[in-house]
């Protein structure tokens, strides 16, 4: 019998896509439309994270709302290789809606750090979807996830395995705090 798995955003539009484009809106209309018909035939619903699966029992669903891990991607742990500045990394998606996708990253959070004079010996990577991580880490000090909504982010995870710390928000990210986490680190790396 047929699953659903949730991850992430797909879930906040069962509940709310207030935020989206009028076309995007309609997508969303006829996308929840079609999730109540697929209810009826499937064995359950599957979501990465307790979040996620809030917004499908939300929604209403007749079918068990079961949460299970997402499969990490990279889980050996990769040697730290020596380099000259702080690193933080951060992710930037190749999303077709820029002003939702910048809404949900907190790419405007994102761009008042790089630009902030505070943190002006911090060097910041930015990776996407199809960066090699087996490379990025290595050089890696510090993640930055500014989201307004997340599941269960699979490169924090993979941060965990990495002993990179983080600043990672599901909601109601902001600048200040972001600054202080980076310092924090900053200061105990002694890069």
């Amino acid at each position: 019998m047929a699953k659903i798995f949730w991850t992430g955003t797909d879930s906040l539009m069962l509940v709310d896509y207030s935020m989206r484009t009028f076309r995007k809106k309609v997508y969303w209309w006829l996308f929840r439309r079609m999730i109540r018909v697929m209810d009826y035939f499937i064995e359950g619903h599957y979501c990465d994270s307790e979040l996620v699966a809030e917004h499908v029992k939300e929604f209403g669903t007749r079918k068990p709302v079961v949460v299970m891990t997402d499969a990490l991607l990279h889980t050996e742990k990769y040697p730290k290789e020596p380099h000259d500045r702080f690193t933080v990394l951060y992710y930037r998606p190749n999303g077709k809606d820029k002003k939702f996708t910048a809404w949900l990253y907190g790419l405007d959070i994102i761009d008042s750090l790089i630009h902030d004079d505070r943190l002006s010996g911090v060097h910041f990577l930015e990776v996407n979807g199809q960066s090699n991580m087996r490379y990025v880490f290595p050089y890696t000090d510090f993640y930055v996830r500014p989201n307004r909504h997340d599941g269960a982010s699979r490169l924090r995870q993979e941060c965990d395995i990495q002993d990179i710390p983080y600043y990672w928000t599901t909601n109601n990210p902001n600048v200040e705090d972001a600054i202080k986490f980076i310092l924090d680190a900053k200061e105990n790396n002694k890069i």
